[in-house]
C-alpha cells in the first residue's frame, strides 16, 4: 500500500491536499476530475506570505507584497488573497458542488489582478469545478511526470481549460486557458518548487503567462504556517485592511 503524501497544492493552488492512498492512473475520467476536485482527508490550513511580480511589454516591473490564507476541509474551502496589503479577495469553494460553489468577494477597487492575469479564484483551484468536456491524450511534463489531461468547459461555454494532472495522485501541475475555436491559449498557470513545512507540502512559486506577460507568484519560506485546522482551537487565516491616518495597514484579525 502507498503512503500517503500531504501536499498543500498552490495549484491551489494552494489547496492544502492529503493525497489518497488509493491510486488514480486507471480511475475513468469523470472519477479522476472527482478525484483532483476532492483530495482531502483531514481538515488542514496554510499562511503564506511572499511577492508578486508582473511583467508587461512595455512597461516598468511590478512587485507588490501577497498573501495568501486558507482553510481545507472536506466539505468546504475558504481563504483569502491580500494584494499589495491593500486589495481583499475572500474566498469560497464548495468541495461537492459544482463551479457554481465557487465565490469570490471583493469590493470594486480591486483591480490588480485583473492587470496582472491572475484570477482569485485560481488559488482554490476553481477551475476544475467547469464541466467535464473529454479527455486528451496523455502527456509528461518536464520529461518526467506522466500526467493525464482533461478539457474542461465552463459554465457559459466562453472559456475551455486544458488541465494537466498528475497521473498516480490526480493533483493539477498545469492549466491552459483558451477561447473557444482558438488554438493558443490566452493564459496558463503552473506550479514549481514543492517545499515541505510541518509535513505538509507546498508550492514555492506560481507562474503565469500569456501574450506579452509574464506574472510569477514567490512564497517565502521562512513565512509560510502551516498545519492540520482544529475547529476547537481555530487558526484565523483572515486579515482585515483598515485604514489609519498613517494610510492602509493590514491586521491579522484578533491582534
Amino acid at each position: 500500500m502507498k503512503r500517503r503524501s500531504k501536499v498543500c497544492g498552490l495549484f491551489l493552488l494552494l489547496s492544502v491536499a492529503i493525497l489518497p492512498i488509493a491510486l488514480a492512473a486507471d480511475l475513468p475520467s469523470a472519477e479522476f476530475l472527482d478525484r483532483a476536485r476532492n483530495p482531502n482527508g483531514a481538515a488542514t490550513y496554510g499562511m503564506l506570505e511572499g511577492m508578486l511580480q508582473h511583467r508587461r511589454r512595455g512597461e516598468e516591473t511590478l512587485t507588490v507584497p501577497i498573501y495568501f490564507g486558507v482553510i481545507i476541509m472536506p466539505e468546504r474551502t475558504i481563504g483569502q488573497l491580500l494584494v499589495d496589503n491593500r486589495e481583499s479577495y475572500l474566498l469560497g469553494q464548495s468541495r461537492d458542488a459544482r463551479h457554481d460553489g465557487t465565490s469570490v468577494v471583493h469590493s470594486p477597487d480591486c483591480v490588480l489582478l485583473d492587470r496582472v492575469g491572475v484570477r482569485a479564484s485560481d488559488l482554490t483551484m476553481g477551475f476544475l469545478y467547469c464541466d467535464l468536456e473529454r479527455e486528451l491524450p496523455e502527456t509528461t511534463l518536464s520529461a518526467v511526470v506522466k500526467c493525464r489531461v482533461l478539457l474542461l468547459k465552463s459554465p457559459d461555454g466562453r472559456e475551455l481549460t486544458k488541465v494537466f494532472l498528475e497521473k498516480e495522485h490526480a493533483f493539477p501541475l498545469k492549466a491552459e486557458f483558451f477561447h473557444p475555436g482558438e488554438d493558443a491559449p490566452f493564459r496558463t498557470l503552473e506550479t514549481g518548487g514543492f517545499t515541505e513545512k510541518n509535513g505538509l507540502y507546498y508550492a514555492r512559486s506560481l507562474r503565469f503567462e500569456g501574450p506579452g506577460w509574464r506574472t510569477r507568484i514567490e512564497f517565502d519560506p521562512e513565512r509560510v504556517q502551516m498545519g492540520y485546522y482544529d475547529k476547537n482551537s481555530p487558526v484565523r487565516v483572515i486579515r482585515t485592511v483598515e485604514k489609519s491616518e498613517d494610510g492602509i495597514k493590514n491586521m491579522e484579525n484578533g491582534r
